[in-house]
């Protein structure tokens, strides 16, 4: 039987702040509970005649339910799980009828052989790539131009506002560079938010400028660094032939999770670190309308045994999951990894691939501090990084360590550390949106 979850990873996989706390009001309204090996379930009765009916399935985790919700998990599975986390789920033979016919037709999807593709016209796809190619240096040479009269005029008599910035980007998005639309669509914010918009605007255009050339140069480059060329610029890499990739065989640390939502798209991120190799890796997954992924991540927290198939890249990060090949069990230990190492795996990521901006970071043994309106955290030998973030996310880090050192896992961007989760005592806390409160960690000490 799958070890039961803390709260703190139960609280990771709720899609917002509103659900778990919905989800805690439950405890009296559940009844023939119960769970076998990765099946866990459950009746909750509501306001109607019959009780919801809640299944999970902890080898994804998946995620079931007959209530009307359209958040995932809902608040009945997320009620569920912390009946389970609080040991008030008891261990029974078989499932019930209505959890083993949920079961049962994830198993056979999961056994179903893919359906066989129409077969593609190699002829077609060239010259559709060849097309694209086309169009895509003509938009970065435009864009290299753009970049000179910016330079040649001076930032003081350039148009910095949001809808000179977004004319290009449009240009760019009918190239078919989207990636270089996204980065010069952030530009406004750095104008609008940074007193020293002037060098940061100049290091932008200069990274800019960068991808212009290299691509360009594409031929003359790394086929690794090729592939980080193309992937910043904007062109698509297919899942299929990422899976075809030989998989990275570890077993997975989950540090983290985040789902975040802009105008109906859903993102998930998922950051895992593997315990014996060392490599870092992000799951990324988008969902329209709601944060129903098509495919399950284990919690934070989590140890999981799986091969990870790499997007290519000359500082590979993102991958896809693959094989699990055993059901996902909780860590309590990290190995330890100060403000140096975290330094130095960021300065080879961005020394391999030039236009990264963030890359994880793991840190054992740090205390956060507010001290003279600034945030910071601090080693053990002293040396302090800076800290940035929401700041309810950055008080509710302060909270849940109560002053005393901690294992902190974040994004450092090269000039501060974006937090995600808190490690504390064998449990791994978010510090996003649905974190627990920094009261019940403390309650814990």
């Amino acid at each position: 039987m799958t070890s039961p979850w803390s709260e703190g990873q139960v609280a990771s996989v709720a899609p917002d702040a509103g659900s778990l706390a919905a989800a805690r009001k439950l405890s009296a309204a559940w009844s023939q509970t119960g769970i076998a090996g990765d099946a866990l379930w459950g009746l909750c009765q509501g306001s109607g005649a019959n009780p919801y009916r809640a299944v999970v399935d902890l080898s994804g985790p998946a995620y079931h339910c007959s209530c009307p919700s359209r958040k995932f998990p809902c608040k009945h599975a997320l009620g569920l799980l912390l009946m389970w986390s609080a040991g008030r789920v008891p261990e029974v033979s078989a499932p019930p009828a209505f959890a083993e016919e949920w079961l049962s037709r994830r198993a056979a999807r999961a056994a179903a052989p893919p359906t066989a593709a129409a077969p593609a016209t190699a002829t077609v796809g060239a010259k559709s790539a060849e097309r694209r190619a086309e169009r895509v240096t003509a938009g970065l040479d435009e864009l290299d131009l753009w970049l000179t009269d910016q330079i040649r005029g001076g930032l003081g008599a350039a148009d910095v506002s949001a809808s000179a910035f977004d004319a290009i980007a449009a240009r760019m998005v009918d190239a078919q560079a989207p990636g270089v639309a996204s980065a010069l669509r952030r530009l406004p914010i750095v104008v609008a938010t940074r007193a020293d918009w002037p060098d940061r605007l100049l290091r932008e255009y200069a990274r800019l400028h960068l991808l212009v050339v290299a691509h360009r140069r594409l031929g003359e480059l790394p086929e690794p660094l090729q592939a980080s060329v193309r992937a910043h610029v904007g062109y698509p890499t297919t899942t299929d032939s990422v899976r075809s990739q030989p998989g990275v065989r570890d077993r997975w640390m989950v540090l983290g999770l985040q789902t975040t939502e802009e105008k109906r798209l859903f993102t998930r991120k998922v950051w895992l670190l593997g315990r014996d190799r060392g490599r870092r890796a992000i799951l990324l997954d988008f969902a329209h309308g709601s944060a129903n992924f098509a495919t399950a991540v284990p919690p934070p927290g989590s140890l999981v045994d799986a091969a990870l198939h790499f997007y290519p890249g000359a500082a590979p990060l993102r991958a896809h999951l693959g094989d699990v090949h055993e059901s996902p069990e909780p860590f309590t230990t990290v190995a330890p990894s100060g403000v140096d190492t975290a330094l130095d795996h960021f300065a080879a990521a961005i020394g391999a691939d030039p236009w990264i901006r963030s890359w994880p970071a793991l840190l054992t043994e740090v205390t956060p501090a507010f001290d003279d309106g600034n945030w910071v955290i601090v080693d053990a030998e002293g040396r302090a990084l800076p800290l940035s973030g929401e700041d309810p996310v950055l008080w509710r880090l302060l909270g849940m360590s109560g002053g005393h050192p901690v294992t902190v896992f974040g994004e450092w961007n090269s000039e501060s550390l974006v937090p995600v989760s808190v490690f504390d005592r064998g449990d791994v806390y978010p510090l996003g949106a649905g974190a627990p409160s920094a009261a019940a960690a403390v309650r814990r000490r």
